[in-house]
């Protein structure tokens, strides 16, 4: 216990001195043994701070984005753009496996030792709970990269990831199945419930778990599980808090993901690295989605030459986990599938209605009217791709419901991704097996 209390003592102290970002607005504090409650937002926010930019390469794998071929970061993007797990260059930059469990480990940490050393108070119940919630966010990051897609019927037997519960920096970890990984994460989710204390962090703290981001949080989970009421019920509980959006009709609105937009629930993952933003373009497919009217093309893309670039990126500012937008999105989707499609075409007009010209919403509303229930959810899912491109969260969704086939073009080759490649299931990365045979 001694030497992985000392393990973390030295790593917070590290990370501390870090200058923070500029909206954070953090004091460093840096101790041997945590053992007050600053000690243990201290060791919190380390917990955050060296959470991966995951998000950022999974875009590569999509329909998004093309490849700049003369990039400076061309030998570490180019196998990831090219789905190549198996035998990548040496140089590729690897998919998140160990910085997500050093997220876990400080969280196992706060969860064994906050309480009985920092006292019972509310300041310290909200610490636990934050912890409760990385820890279960990281677990879902986890399952959703390396692991199929929840499955009911299979779910007790299919291959998940380890599960990470206690401090052990010896302990080999073998992998749990979906439906323990999943078990563990809700059992961490009802445990955080019941200790957080803040309804909605403040602006300068946005970073942090909340009431509002545990609500997004069970959200984003029901929907990725096919749990339509329960997803339904979340994102309404998280609107309840604050259903803003912010209407890009007005002059002097905010990018809906920066971190002082009015719809930010969350503003934490890095999921616009430089190093991907100014290595790639928009793919001319994928900005045919956009119709006239969308008021997202010139606010989320700017033109270079004759292409597309992202505006989303390049900054901490735009950080973000969770959002308003992307609750609507989900009543959208699960009333979709529940069949119920006035409740549907409500929560999605109550979006582009934010988003579209007023002639643009208009014909939308007439589109909407016309459409089927089949084509109602394909409308929906378009629309996630358009309201949340570049987010991050584009990979999971194509890998959720359809898989289709992308192609990806290098050096005047094609390369493709079928219908339902097994790629689209991430092999655990070559360092993590050497590193512990057990997996």
């Amino acid at each position: 216990m001694k030497k992985n209390l000392l393990y973390i003592g030295l790593l917070v102290g590290g990370l501390l001195s870090t200058s923070c970002n500029k909206y954070l607005d953090i004091q460093p504090v840096g101790t041997v043994v945590p053992t007050t409650e600053a000690d243990f937002r201290a060791l919190m926010f380390s917990g955050y701070k060296v959470y991966p930019e995951h998000k950022s390469y999974l875009n590569l794998r999509t329909d998004e984005l093309l490849l700049d071929e003369f990039s400076t970061d061309l030998a570490t993007l180019k196998d990831l753009y090219l789905w190549n797990d198996q035998n990548p260059d040496r140089n590729t930059q690897s998919m998140a496996w160990e910085t997500l469990f050093k997220s876990i480990f400080y969280a196992n940490h706060i969860i064994a030792e906050a309480k009985d050393k920092a006292g019972d108070t509310d300041a310290v119940k909200q610490i636990r709970a934050e912890a409760y919630l990385l820890r279960a966010y990281a677990h879902f990051e986890l399952l959703n990269t390396y692991a199929d897609n929840y499955n009911a019927a299979t779910a007790a037997t299919d291959r998940g990831v380890p599960i990470s519960i206690k401090v052990d920096l010896e302990q080999l970890f073998a992998p749990a199945t979906v439906e323990k990984v999943y078990a563990q994460i809700l059992q961490d989710m009802e445990d955080a419930s019941a200790l957080l204390q803040v309804q909605d962090q403040a602006t300068n703290v946005k970073y942090r778990f909340s009431r509002r981001a545990y609500e997004a949080f069970e959200a984003r989970l029901r929907l990725y599980r096919g749990e339509w009421e329960l997803a339904t019920k979340a994102a309404d509980k998280g609107l309840a808090i604050n259903a803003n959006l912010e209407n890009l009709n007005e002059v002097g609105s905010k990018l809906p993901n920066d971190f002082e937009s009015k719809e930010m629930i969350q503003a934490w993952e890095e999921v616009g690295k430089t190093n991907v933003s100014r290595s790639t373009y928009i793919s001319p497919s994928f900005m045919a989605k956009y119709k006239a009217g969308d008021l997202r093309v010139n606010r989320y893309f700017q033109k270079l030459g004759s292409d597309y670039v992202s505006k989303k990126g390049g900054d901490n500012r735009f950080n973000v986990t969770f959002r308003n937008a992307e609750l609507y999105l989900i009543k959208a989707e699960t009333a979709a599938r529940l069949g119920q499609k006035e409740q549907a075409i409500a929560a999605l007009t109550t979006l582009l209605k934010n988003r579209l010209t007023a002639s643009a919403f208009t014909t939308a509303q007439v589109k909407l009217a016309t459409l089927s229930n089949a084509e109602l959810i394909m409308f929906i899912l378009d629309e996630r791709a358009r309201e949340l491109a570049l987010e991050g969260l584009r990979w999971y969704d194509l890998k959720r419901t359809t898989r289709p086939e992308i192609v990806h073009s290098y050096q005047s080759k094609d390369y493709t991704l079928i219908q339902n490649d097994p790629r689209y299931v991430i092999r655990y990365p070559k360092e993590a097996i050497s590193n512990n045979p057990d997996l």
